[in-house]
């Protein structure tokens, strides 16, 4: 029989190949997703680019400022404002787009919150980035329960074990990832599976498809 350990290094030119598919389907620049998670590490709040934007909240509480920004930043998934699964913009980027999703809202309030000089925390969890204020109400999806990290005014971190709902996860990643992937991208993603198959068989002198004797 085929030994376990040879299946595996046959198999292995196979998985290298469908994972750089997949990554270049979903991300035909890949730097683009590079630079995505340098800036959830340090995402890029500029305050100077909303100075005259916060003269206008500068009698308002937090909570009222989170309100308006919602409003100038719809609700949008990154497939539809960037056409990637997931992209965390520099600020220009939101304010031209006029649209997106957490990221693009985080970046928005916080550089407001500094042009007007309110503390705010960085909050993280799984599937979310926040805001976080004094006097700021818990949300379902907003809470200390969710968060992975926090990083308070000061810059000090706290790490923690996120107490989040699997099925809610799980649902919001196939919606944003999967539901709103665009369907072009969707044909070219499925249709990889098979041409990978091919190549990688082929090019190591096999024929795809048959059946391996025992």
């Amino acid at each position: 029989m085929i030994s376990a350990r040879k299946r595996k290094r046959s198999a292995a030119p196979f998985i290298l190949l469908l994972l750089l598919w997949i990554l270049l389907v979903l991300y035909p620049n890949p730097a683009r997703l590079a630079a995505s998670v340098y800036r959830l590490k340090s995402p890029p709040v500029q305050p100077f680019m909303v100075s005259d934007l916060a003269r206008d909240y500068n009698a308002a509480t937090p909570c009222e400022i989170k309100e308006q920004v919602y409003l100038l930043l719809p609700y949008s998934y990154d497939w539809y404002t960037y056409n990637m699964p997931w992209y965390f913009p520099t600020l220009g980027e939101a304010l031209e787009k006029g649209a997106g999703d957490c990221k693009a809202r985080y970046l928005l309030f916080a550089s407001i919150l500094e042009e007007l000089e309110i503390p705010y925390q960085k909050n993280i969890s799984l599937s979310h980035i926040w805001v976080g204020y004094e006097g700021k109400p818990d949300s379902r999806i907003e809470n200390a329960a969710e968060a992975v990290l926090i990083l308070d005014p000061s810059g000090r971190a706290r790490l923690s074990v996120p107490r989040t709902d699997p099925g809610r996860l799980w649902q919001n990643l196939v919606s944003s990832f999967w539901e709103a992937m665009p369907l072009q991208k969707k044909a070219l993603l499925l249709a990889g599976f098979p041409l990978v198959y091919l190549f990688s068989e082929t090019a190591a002198g096999r024929k795809p498809f048959r059946r391996e004797e025992s």
